[in-house]
């Protein structure tokens, strides 16, 4: 007989103390990584973040009932979704002038009369609401209880400040009838109740929401209850963007596991989210839209195809020889060389072969590569390849190429649905019911140092407190301090709320980073103050510029191409996915409003050919018209993707609505009724030439490198803290940063460099740890040389290990967050080439591609290319060239060996 009902319950484990308390502000990807890297190694996280935004049911976006508190906050920072309030059964803004329209048969009103009997208004209220819910068939109980839409009850509240005697009175009845509509039995009424989270009362709160996302309610005129049917569209800040070569990204995604609804594993991680988009289609120069493989090709059939499209590529083939050589050229640079030579020169310098010090160039372009060649890094990420240095252009587009030339596990892909809900909104319930990650919605407002002390200050609405504390209000009560701040914000958010720091460390490096338009690094224009009113990147050495999106939403199915499309021939710098056709769930008109969308990037705000506009002085619906112009004509100027299409052609149908990203603030000139951009809340970061040391904060440090060689260090500045190997700095035993605009190893502006440089500030807190807070002191880990084979292209095993190396570094408290340096995973079979350079870089001598005089040396390569050319007694020459210029540099660093003349 068991005897397990007489067996004590085991008590439950107490909780862990943890190792320290750390506080971050920004709920964006970087803070969000710094929170799930602290959690997961014990330390004691509260995340602040003020953002609010509507999720797919028309709440304010909130992570559901949960053990620990939730608050109405948006994480995710700029790349979170931005969904869009429509009226059911409206005809859509993009053909009405922007103008947001009701449908009558998706509306009805009820005008509250005092004279009525309590009774005859409370019928005549439930009539109305269910002949309108049910009579109407919103609601059908044999499609699995699936709502098409939203239904809002409205009250009237009166627009003045005095008492408004009807108000409480209405919103009662609004919340019983809501009661009631998501209560009903089968028996009270033929189909069953309302899912709670499609029925909403409209609150106070919830009009200055809807104010606030730029939306606002129309009032009612008259006392009465309003009930109508809304959905809420996935708009965007731009689309989401996965290249193969997010490896940051993609380890935390795959250590992110997916809940279900009781907050149990599903043995899922976000990484599933993850759809592979094998294709990418270019549109230039008026010819057929040309899709490319983003993989190697695996027959011999695809590669004859992929030489066939290079050739119609439109481009003298002296250019795409030209061109291939310059990328296998700075794939065979070493890092050193690039540092030195291309940060201070542009992508198109890099090209034409040019030399600072003789002002000289070696190559020459067509006209028409060179113009696609400039403009195609402003499609991709809004520069151009005129402004932008030459590393970060480079590492990129050699990250980009190996998609090309080897297998990697994961091919550039997308979200199988909108970004907040396949991704963020998994990644911070794990954090918060699994992890106890703390969200409050609060903002960080400043920071002061008073008598040697940092304190932080931060507003909740209009009260501000001091952050000393683990609890909100302050107080010492069942509170612990505070052991690290960490300011995950935005750029400008970080220079403003620093400005009462000393200058020290990346606080000095932040003064004016944001509020200054840098120097022209090829003209005489000095730095200046920013304008108010006037965008970022209205000059084009200008190290902010605005990159964004709009959405375009088609009551039909509607699908440009599979995977990505670039537009180069687009004035605007624009690019676009049909996102939908990835989603796992895919929306119908019905019941979400739309069918497809199309998201399109905006790369080109300040457009300075003669006779085209720019988007910087356009109003939201000629923006709106404008884009979707020059996306017909880039498309149909194409004619049909195949030679005997039908009668129709390749016409695209008209789109019935468009959101244009919120962080894009516009405004009425009262003199002229003009609408115009003003302000940008989320400017886009990109190295521009020389502007790389500018950045605030030191060069990021590798955990996996070798550890540095002892060297006499500068001392540093009061309040400021480095570990011996480098890395980001503490400053003040407490404030740590991260974000895109500090240095990190992937350089460019993505969600990959935020993850990154999250990781390094987590590093930095794990040192900072370690030596000023750890009672026992132990002797520091050494630094683990990686394998000098060690394998280029990341392990998967079944969504494992993204490491690409068996080799962890560890810590007395954990293993440091992993950090991947592109320029350590190129191609491996460059590798030997790569040390080769960094050997003569150090000697003081020129690339051995120089010395070799190797790209002159290619041109009879071009011979191949012409018909009556004898292509192979070409090639078997240029070899015999190589070979006899290498023989010299069999051992180049041997003493007596001989270098041939520059």
């Amino acid at each position: 007989m068991s005897r397990e009902k007489d067996v004590p319950p085991i008590p439950p484990a107490p909780p862990r103390a943890g190792l320290g308390r750390v506080h971050i502000y920004g709920g964006g990807i970087t803070g969000l990584t710094a929170a799930h890297e602290l959690a997961r190694r014990g330390f004691r996280v509260r995340v602040y973040e003020p953002a609010q935004e509507y999720d797919e049911t028309g709440h304010a976006e909130a992570q559901a009932p949960s053990p620990v508190t939730s608050f109405r906050m948006a994480v995710g920072g700029m790349a979170r979704s931005q969904y869009l309030r429509v009226p059911k059964g409206a005809p859509g803004n993009f053909p009405r002038q922007g103008q947001f329209v009701t449908s009558d048969s998706h509306r009805a009103f009820l005008r509250y009369s005092p004279d009525l009997e309590a009774s005859e208004w409370e019928q005549q209220l439930h009539t109305l609401a269910y002949s309108f819910v049910y009579g109407r068939g919103y609601f059908d109980g044999y499609t699995g209880g699936r709502s098409p839409g939203v239904l809002y009850i409205r009250v009237y509240s009166n627009p003045g400040e005095g008492p408004d005697p009807f108000y409480d009175k209405l919103l009662g009845d609004a919340w019983n009838l809501r009661e009631k509509l998501t209560t009903m039995s089968v028996e009270q009424i033929t189909s069953p109740a309302l899912h709670r989270s499609r029925v909403i009362v409209v609150q106070r709160e919830d009009d200055a929401l809807a104010h606030e996302l730029g939306a606002p309610f129309p009032p009612l005129d008259s006392p009465g209850i309003q009930f109508e049917m809304y959905h809420f569209l996935p708009g965007e800040h731009g689309f989401r963007f996965f290249p193969s070569y997010y490896r940051h990204l993609f380890s935390t995604m795959v250590e992110t596991p997916i809940l279900d609804e009781q907050g149990r594993f599903t043995g899922r991680r976000v990484f599933d989210n993850l759809v592979p988009s094998s294709f990418y289609g270019i549109a230039a120069q008026g010819r057929r839209i040309r899709f490319l493989r983003r993989a190697p090709a695996s027959r011999p059939v695809e590669l004859l195809q992929e030489l066939r499209d290079l050739a119609s590529s439109g481009y003298p083939p002296s250019d795409t020889l030209q061109f291939t050589l310059r990328i296998w050229r700075y794939l065979c640079t070493c890092s050193e060389r690039r540092k030195a030579d291309f940060e201070r020169i542009s992508w198109w310098e890099y090209l034409e072969g040019y030399d600072p010090e003789k002002k000289t160039r070696r190559y020459q372009y067509s006209a028409a590569f060179m113009r696609d060649m400039q403009f195609a890094p402003r499609v991709l990420a809004a520069f151009d390849g005129a402004w932008g240095d030459a590393r970060t252009n480079g590492n990129t587009l050699a990250q980009l190429y190996l998609n090309n030339l080897m297998p990697l596990p994961k091919t550039d892909g997308t979200l199988n649905g909108p970004t907040t809900s396949a991704w963020f909104r998994p990644w911070r319930r794990y954090l918060e019911e699994h992890l106890r990650v703390e969200f409050y919605a609060m903002k960080l407002h400043r920071f002061a140092l008073e008598r040697g002390r940092l304190v932080p200050y931060c507003l909740a609405g209009e009260w501000e407190f001091v952050d000393t504390h683990s609890n909100a209000n302050g107080s010492d009560e069942d509170s612990d301090p505070v052991d690290y701040y960490l300011v995950a914000t935005d750029a400008v958010t970080a220079e403003q709320v620093t400005r009462g720091l000393p200058r020290v460390g990346i606080v000095e490096g932040l003064q004016g980073f944001t509020s200054r338009v840098p120097p022209n690094p090829r003209g005489p224009e000095p730095a200046e103050e920013r304008s108010p009113g006037v965008l970022p990147g209205h000059v084009p050495w200008d190290r902010f510029q605005t990159l964004t999106g709009i959405q375009f939403f088609f009551p039909t199915t509607t699908r440009l191409a599979e995977g990505y499309l670039f537009f180069l021939d687009a004035p605007w710098g624009l690019s676009a996915i049909s996102s939908q056709q990835y989603w796992a769930t895919p929306p119908t008109f019905d019941q979400d409003g739309f069918s497809s969308v199309l998201s399109v990037d905006i790369g080109n705000w300040y457009v300075r050919e003669p006779g085209v506009g720019s988007p910087s002085h356009s109003s939201r619906h000629e923006l709106a018209h404008e884009v979707w112009r020059q996306v017909r004509e880039a498309t149909e100027q194409h004619h049909a993707p195949l030679p005997h299409a039908g009668h129709y052609g390749f016409v695209l149908p008209e789109p019935s609505w468009y959101h244009m990203d919120r962080f894009i603030r516009f405004e009425t000139d009262p003199a002229t009724g003009k609408e115009r951009p003003v302000k940008n809340l989320a400017p886009y970061l990109i190295p521009i030439v020389g502007d790389w040391d500018r950045r605030p904060g030191p060069e990021p440090w590798d955990p996996m490198a070798p550890d540095p060689e002892a060297t006499e260090r500068a001392s540093l500045p009061e309040g400021l803290w480095q570990a011996p190997h480098g890395g980001y700095p503490v400053h003040w035993k407490q404030l740590v940063f991260a974000g895109t605009w500090l240095k990190t190893f992937t350089r460019m502006t993505t969600m990959e460099s935020a993850n990154e440089s999250a990781r390094h500030a987590v590093n930095a807190i794990i040192d900072h740890y370690l030596t000023c807070h750890e009672p026992k002191k132990r002797e520091p880990t050494r630094g683990v040389a990686p394998p000098r084979a060690s394998p280029t292209v990341p392990e998967y095993s079944g969504q494992g290990s993204l490491t690409g190396s068996p080799d962890f570094r560890l810590t007395p408290i954990g293993e440091y967050c992993r950090i991947w340096d592109p320029e350590k995973h190129e191609l491996p079979e460059l590798a030997p080439l790569r040390e080769l350079d960094a050997k003569l870089f150090a000697l003081g001598l020129p690339h051995v591609w120089d010395l070799l005089h190797l790209e002159p040396l290619a041109l009879p390569l071009l011979a191949p290319l012409d018909a009556s050319g004898d292509g192979a007694e070409a090639l078997s020459s240029f070899l015999a060239r190589v070979r006899e210029a290498l023989e010299p540099l069999s051992n180049p660093l041997w003493p007596g060996s001989v270098w041939p003349g520059p």
